[in-house]
This record gives structure tokens, C-alpha cells and sequence, in this order.
């Protein structure tokens, strides 16, 4: 069935975000140029254009596009395993592992836009919003979680959003960068004693530890 003018569109689009993404994140934003991002995505430099009018307007639409936050990969990983502490390993897990392209890139990128927006106030203020978005999204999901698990946290649940963030930002860009320095264990207690988990629940009944990165099998 043939598809539609809108549907192609969309693709091309979603394939244009994709590549400029991987590209971002692998050379710099500022190293990477339309006609790159183009060939990498299949298309000619002139889709760019179409769609987004410039490189500025392509990154500003990524960084709209780009709506998870840290705590989005932990709703998507509470499904691995039962236990507290085990859902906590199957993220760090998730975020840490470099041989994953899709997991262990967005680290780079995220660094690469917060640059980008330190030299460009147009970039700035749109990172600006999307990043409140997701720590109020966070602290939601948060507030619920450790209530849920009877955690204590070290701080309101705002608070813990920034902190979260910035512990897992920075430890999985440590990790990428000199790997012995970030023993999955010592990542795994720093997140534990963040988010208060006690003791007791830490102990996972199928066995996983929280300083355990193994995840089950699907």
C-alpha cells in the first residue's frame, strides 16, 4: 500500500532527527554540518531546509522532540525486575552500558546540548523549558516511587529530581570516559543511599542485590 504524502514526510523528518542525534552526539554539534547529517539520514541537504529552514532549526527541533528525561528510562525499566533495589540496577544498567549505541550516547548528547546552550541564548531558553518539564515529571514520578517502596529520601521530591539527574549525568559520562573509576557496585550504593532505600527492601527476593547490575531476562 502506497503511503501517503504526510507519511512520508514524517519519515523523513524522523530520519533527519535520528541522524543529526547520532552525529551530535559522536562529532560535536558544532563540528557537524547540514550536508552530514543529510547523507547520514538518506536524504539531500534540501529535506533539511524543508523541513526545519537551517542547522539551528533542526537542533531546536530535536531538542523539542527530545521529551524523556532520566526518570522516563526508569518507568521503562521498573518492568525488569519486581524489586526496588533491582529496578534501580536494570537503569543504571541501561544508562551505563557504552556498547549499547542508543543508551550509551545520550549522555554525550546531553552534555553536547547543555554546551550548545551555554554559547546560544535561542538554545538556552529552549532547553531551558524542556529541562523544568522533565524534573517536574521527575519529582512526580519520584514522589510516587519512593513512597510506593517506602524509601526515605535526602531531599524533597524536586530536589531529588536535580540530584537523581545530576548523580546518573554524571557518573554514566565518568564511566564512558575512564570505566575502573565507576565500578557498577559503587554507582549502585550511591543511587540506593539517594533515594533512601531501605535496607530491608534493598534485598531483592529473586536475589539481586542493589548493588547488582544483572538484569533478568525478558
Amino acid at each position: 500500500m502506497a503511503r501517503t504524502q504526510q507519511e512520508r514526510k514524517a519519515e523523513t523528518r524522523a530520519r533527519l532527527l535520528a541522524a543529526a542525534a547520532d552525529l551530535f552526539a559522536d562529532q560535536g554539534i558544532d563540528a557537524v554540518s547540514v550536508d552530514a547529517v543529510a547523507e547520514a539520514a538518506g536524504r539531500t541537504s534540501g529535506a533539511v531546509y524543508a523541513h526545519f529552514g537551517s542547522k539551528q532549526g533542526l537542533l531546536l527541533a530535536l531538542l523539542d522532540s527530545w521529551k524523556d528525561s532520566v526518570l522516563a528510562v526508569l518507568l521503562a525499566e521498573v518492568a525488569v525486575s519486581d524489586s526496588p533495589a533491582g529496578q534501580l540496577a536494570a537503569v543504571w544498567s541501561n544508562l551505563s552500558d557504552t556498547s549499547d549505541e542508543a543508551s550509551g550516547r545520550w549522555p554525550v548528547l546531553e552534555q553536547e546540548l547543555w554546551l550548545r546552550a551555554a554559547r546560544d541564548p535561542e538554545v538556552a531558553d529552549v532547553l531551558r523549558v524542556r529541562n523544568a518539564e522533565a524534573l517536574r515529571f521527575s519529582a512526580r514520578q519520584l514522589d510516587g516511587w519512593t513512597s510506593a517502596v517506602g524509601a526515605r529520601p535526602t531531599a524533597a521530591p524536586d530536589g531529588l529530581a536535580v540530584l537523581v539527574k545530576a548523580l546518573l549525568t554524571g557518573l554514566a559520562l565518568q564511566k564512558r570516559l575512564t570505566p575502573e573509576t565507576v565500578p557498577d557496585d559503587l554507582a549502585l550504593r550511591g543511587i540506593v543511599a539517594l533515594v533512601g532505600l531501605p535496607t530491608d527492601t534493598a534485598d531483592s527476593p529473586t536475589g539481586m542485590s542493589p548493588v547488582s547490575t544483572d538484569r533478568t531476562t525478558d
